[in-house]
C-alpha cells in the first residue's frame, strides 16, 4: 500500500514539475495562461450562467493543455531531428494547427457566451 501511495504522490510531483516548468520556460504556454486570466478577469464582472462558466473555463484548460502538448513535441521533435527535416517541419506544424485550432473554437465559443450579455 505504501508503494502504490509513493508512485501516486511521484505522478503528481512531476506533473506539477511540468505544469510549473511550462510556465517558468515557455512563452507560449505563458502567453496561453495570460489569455486564459484576462478571459476569467473579464467573465467576472458578468452574469454568466454556470454552463457558461463551465464552457469558458472547459476551452481556457484544452488550449492550455494542448500548449503544453505542442510544445513537448517541438521539444522531442528538435531532439530526434536537429537538423531542418520536412518530416520534423510537419510535425512542428501539426501540433502548431491543433492549438490553433482548438483556440479558434475556444474564441468562437467565448464571441458567443460573453458577446450575448452585451447584445
Amino acid at each position: 500500500m505504501i508503494s502504490f501511495l509513493k508512485k501516486c504522490i511521484n505522478k503528481f510531483r512531476y506533473a506539477f514539475q511540468g505544469l510549473f516548468d511550462g510556465i517558468l520556460k515557455d512563452s507560449s504556454i505563458r502567453l496561453q495562461y495570460g489569455i486564459g486570466l484576462a478571459v476569467i478577469l473579464c467573465c467576472l464582472f458578468l452574469n454568466l450562467k454556470v454552463w457558461e462558466w463551465i464552457v469558458i473555463i472547459s476551452f481556457i484548460c484544452l488550449v492550455i493543455a494542448f500548449e503544453y502538448l505542442n510544445s513537448a513535441l517541438e521539444t522531442i521533435t528538435d531532439k530526434i531531428s536537429p537538423e531542418y527535416s520536412l518530416e520534423a517541419k510537419k510535425i512542428k506544424d501539426y501540433s502548431a494547427a491543433a492549438v490553433l485550432a482548438v483556440s479558434i473554437a475556444a474564441a468562437v465559443a467565448g464571441i458567443l457566451i460573453i458577446g450575448s450579455k452585451f447584445l
